[in-house]
């Protein structure tokens, strides 16, 4: 197993969340690194990879802000841990030094600290050693909310903490599923053993979603947009579906449900969907082949997805499509053929995600083996999706990402998920509902404060009044 050893205890877990970018196999690798920090007049790291020795020094600065002063801190050892992990293993990794989910909002903040858009790219590219493509990425995503967005809520236009205080988003979560999907560790059960549970959950749940509203009109707030995820929300039996959504319906908002699974689509809850207000909708097939739908554990085919999509299209639903790269087992090709047959169908909206070995999946018990296309696979997606005319609109991360890549949202022109940018960037609160949901508050400083229902949809029921008055109090 690698060592690790360093006086800098305080950051030892952003430290070596770094290594782990670059030291996949840490039980197997007897790296050994030793990492030194020393402040006089200025700073400087003695750092040392097995018999490799590297120097950095940068200068001291004074910050009135215990933050800032935090955040340079940070940046100057991670980068210097960076360039020697590099410089040793030759790697380059296309975000460079960063590890955070949110390259967006350093991007942001950059601005907001007087950098101008059109130089965001250098700056990313110079000072944290992202990849000139990844930078010039994030750059333009930040172009595209700013445009669109900007005159409802800040993005990059304006210091990155500051928004509009009477906007909120509304979360509704319903954790079933028809499957558990391999490769996934969200809050969510499968449904075979779970039909007992749907009929009182749903009836707790809209009892929140309704106590929840009246809360945000208390507040003097405005619903800026309703989400309705999981799970699968379309796993709901109809009449529970339409309950739930009716209770969560706000007039002139943008008001999105995934039904994430083909097979859980059909003309009776695309119907309650419709006549309850929902104007988006998730239909993920993730891959168009077969054969690796039954070894991820998704109970559908791609001729269900086709099938659903039809029956999008009838009811005029805007409509997101979920792909992942890097599935187990798949080639270069056979992600290329599921790329260009979605663009056959044009969808408004389509996200490319990067497989991420989650702990707690199937695959992460399993340790499945890396695929070596990942790469390629989202480069051709960021080349063959801004040639067919769509653009990059938010973009997150996660640990254990493939390759240290990225999930990246496209849209075509006028077609911008807002919850997704508010949400990702976290520029809104988010008042939450449901087993699992995760309320939060922005606090003036840029403080995120966070109280979150049980995960145990049980312990949920049970605790639902406690939970309630906990909740109540935290959001006012």
């Amino acid at each position: 197993m690698y060592k690790f050893i360093t006086n800098r205890g305080d950051i030892f877990g952003d430290l070596t969340e770094l290594i782990r970018c670059f030291i996949t196999d840490t039980e197997n690798d007897n790296t050994q690194i030793v990492f030194t920090y020393v402040k006089t007049n200025q700073i400087t790291f003695y750092i040392t990879i097995n018999d490799k020795k590297y120097v950095f020094s940068y200068a001291q600065k004074n910050f009135s802000d215990k933050k800032d002063y935090a955040r340079y801190d940070l940046f100057v050892n991670k980068t210097a841990l960076y360039k020697s992990l590099s410089n040793y293993f030759n790697i380059e990794l296309p975000w460079g030094s960063l590890t955070g989910i949110r390259p967006t909002r350093l991007a942001a903040r950059l601005i907001s600290n007087g950098v101008s858009l059109q130089n965001v790219a250098n700056r990313l590219h110079t000072d944290y050693c992202v990849s000139m493509p990844k930078a010039k990425l994030a750059a333009q995503i930040l172009q595209v909310q700013q445009k669109v967005i900007s005159d409802k809520i800040s993005v990059a236009s304006a210091p990155i903490y500051k928004h509009d205080n009477s906007l909120v988003n509304l979360y509704v979560h319903i954790p079933f599923c028809p499957t558990r999907c391999a490769y996934c560790s969200f809050i969510s059960e499968g449904i075979e053993r779970k039909q007992w549970l749907l009929s009182p959950y749903a009836e707790a749940l809209v009892q929140e979603i309704r106590l929840t509203k009246e809360l945000i009109r208390k507040n003097n707030k405005n619903i800026f947009s309703v989400y309705i995820g999981g799970g699968t929300p379309t796993v709901m039996p109809p009449a529970l579906l339409n309950n739930i959504l009716a209770a969560a319906f706000e007039e002139n908002t943008e008001f999105t449900c995934e039904a994430g699974r083909p097979d859980t689509l059909n003309d009776e809850n695309m119907q309650i969907m419709y006549s309850c207000g929902v104007n988006r909708i998730s239909i993920n097939p993730q891959t168009l082949h077969d054969k690796t739908l039954k070894l991820i554990g998704r109970a559908h085919t791609s001729e269900q997805f086709f099938n659903a999509y039809k029956l999008a299209i009838k009811f005029g639903f805007v409509k997101n499509v979920d792909l992942i790269a890097g599935l187990s087992n798949e080639t270069l090709q056979d992600f290329k053929f599921t790329l260009n047959k979605i663009l056959e169908l044009q969808p408004e909206n389509i996200t490319i995600h990067t497989l991420c070995t989650k702990r707690g999946s199937r695959d992460a018990q399993s340790e499945i083996k890396h695929n070596a296309y990942t790469k390629q696979m989202v480069d051709y997606s960021v080349n063959t999706l801004k040639r067919s005319g769509y653009v990059p609109y938010y973009l997150y991360r996660q640990k254990q990402m493939a390759d240290n890549l990225e999930n990246i949202g496209w849209c075509k022109p006028g077609f911008l998920c807002v919850n997704n940018v508010t949400v990702m960037e976290e520029t809104l609160p988010v008042y939450a509902c449901g087993a699992g949901a995760i309320s939060k508050i922005l606090t003036n400083s840029g403080k995120i404060e966070r109280i979150a229902n049980p995960k145990d949809v049980l312990m949920y029921l049970r605790e639902f009044d406690m939970r309630m008055e906990k909740k109540e109090a935290f959001l006012k």
